[in-house]
């Protein structure tokens, strides 16, 4: 998917967190809390296109467990796993 030039400039702001994360700048914890208020308070009427990649990423952040210990009972993403998923879904966006 090549997300339009109309809404180009509305992505960037994930695209920017997502290749920060993804080049190991910074860590999940971060990626998450950057990420979580910028899309549940985001007002933008994606594409269904669009909706459906950011809204698999937020699945992907909700299911991230930064706790190793906790991860193990709880289950959930580890960070190699959600910066593999962020991957896949920041190729979709460009």
């Amino acid at each position: 998917m090549v997300v339009e030039s109309s809404w180009t400039i509305a992505v960037a702001p994930y695209l920017v967190i997502m290749r920060q994360f993804i080049a190991g700048s910074i860590t999940g914890e971060e990626f998450e809390t950057v990420f979580l208020p910028l899309y549940k308070r985001d007002p933008t009427r994606w594409p269904a296109d669009i909706f459906r990649v950011l809204d698999g990423v937020f699945a992907d952040v909700d299911d991230f467990v930064f706790d190793a210990g906790l991860r193990n009972t709880v289950g959930g993403l580890d960070e190699n796993a959600l910066r593999e998923k962020v991957e896949r879904a920041y190729i979709l966006l460009l």
